[in-house]
């Protein structure tokens, strides 16, 4: 039996309703409400945890303040890396005016994205090279993400303290660590295997697609194909710079919630920084693809149960947590603000007819 069209149209409006802006933004919101006003209070007490914020020495807030300061353009490095050319103000105002974004909207990471390119492409960069830079900033942070469970698990041998969970998550990382890795390498030096490689994914998406009735993608193949040919010498030359980078925002980031706990002290605080860097590199694998804008609620409450889950105290972990969250998630948003206006009043754009690079 067929259906008409004025039959189908009522479902339509139904799924727009269920899948649209404002459903999205409704579901986004009540995940945060749910995390911040029903679950991490029957964890820890808010007032309780402000009050070890409040006895923070002066030396200790300064120190908090220099770290989460080194870490504010720790990721700037990373778009050097892979964008010739770009220098080092640049990088940090596009990279925090595309955080502020991220941090703001729902689905804010393919708008910050957007925000990347639009700003690098009035800075004088081709479109080609920002669309590489793009690809390989997210994949070395990812592969650095995946890399960092393993990271703590054998750090937690070490010191004879693994957790199972925490060894299940760790072996799942270095498995898709590994999977993407090789993937990369086959991408990047193979073409007949590249070509696979995008084939079979481009039609495992069109299945997916499928199934909630959006349509299949296309094209997968030649991309990649100038994505390999386009990056493979960038690669070649830059993978040291590119790593080290990658490993090196992931550090600072670790850094600022490190000392946030070791300042706000607690029953546990002082727990072996590879413990807590178990704990941290889990909630990195957690919020790989952020539910809510920059994980809000989400990263708090993986944070805290990871924390908790290795001997510190509830409430110092929440102390810690919401201090680092101030810090690394709503600290960039004024400051990418800032940076948002001063380059729509023109400041690092180019004034040149050569695009920046293009000789490179």
């Amino acid at each position: 039996m067929t259906t008409t069209r004025a039959e189908r149209r009522p479902r339509t409006a139904l799924r727009r309703a269920l899948t649209g802006r404002a459903a999205r933004a409704t579901l986004t919101l009540a995940v945060i409400v749910a995390i911040f006003a029903g679950v991490l209070p029957r964890i820890a007490d808010y007032a309780s945890a402000w009050d070890l914020v409040r006895r923070l020495t002066g030396g200790e807030v300064a120190l908090i303040a220099v770290v989460a300061l080194v870490n504010l353009f720790s990721y700037a490095p990373l778009w050097m890396a892979a964008l010739p050319g770009l220098t080092l103000g640049r990088a940090v105002m596009s990279d925090q005016a595309s955080t502020a974004i991220s941090n703001t909207v729902p689905v804010g990471f393919a708008f910050g994205v957007g925000t990347n390119a639009a700003m690098y492409h009035s800075f004088g960069f081709p479109a080609g090279g920002i669309a590489r830079a793009v690809a390989l900033t997210g994949v070395w942070n990812n592969l650095v993400k995946l890399a960092m469970p393993a990271l703590a698990l054998a750090g937690l041998a070490l010191v004879g303290d693994v957790d199972v969970g925490f060894g299940l998550a760790a072996l799942l990382g270095s498995g898709v660590l590994l999977a993407g890795a090789g993937v990369l390498v086959v991408v990047v030096t193979h073409g007949p295997a590249a070509a696979a490689v995008a084939a079979g994914a481009e039609r495992l998406a069109g299945r997916v697609l499928r199934v909630v009735r959006r349509p299949a993608p296309s094209g997968w193949v030649e991309r990649t194909e100038r994505f390999r040919t386009d990056s493979r010498d960038l690669i070649r030359a830059r993978w040291p710079q590119l790593s080290a980078a990658a490993v090196a925002s992931h550090a600072a980031l670790f850094l600022v919630l490190l000392v946030c706990l070791r300042g706000i002290g607690g029953e546990g605080a002082d727990a072996s920084w590879i413990v807590v860097l178990a704990a941290f590199s889990i909630t990195r694998l957690v919020t790989i693809v952020p539910i809510t804008p920059g994980a809000l609620g989400v990263a708090e409450l993986s944070y805290v149960a990871g924390l908790t889950a290795v001997g510190v105290e509830a409430t110092a972990a929440a102390g810690a947590v919401l201090l680092f969250r101030f810090l690394t998630w709503f600290l960039p948003i004024p400051v990418g603000a800032v940076t948002w206006l001063l380059w729509r009043r023109g400041v690092g754009r180019a004034h040149v007819a050569e695009p920046v690079g293009a000789a490179r």
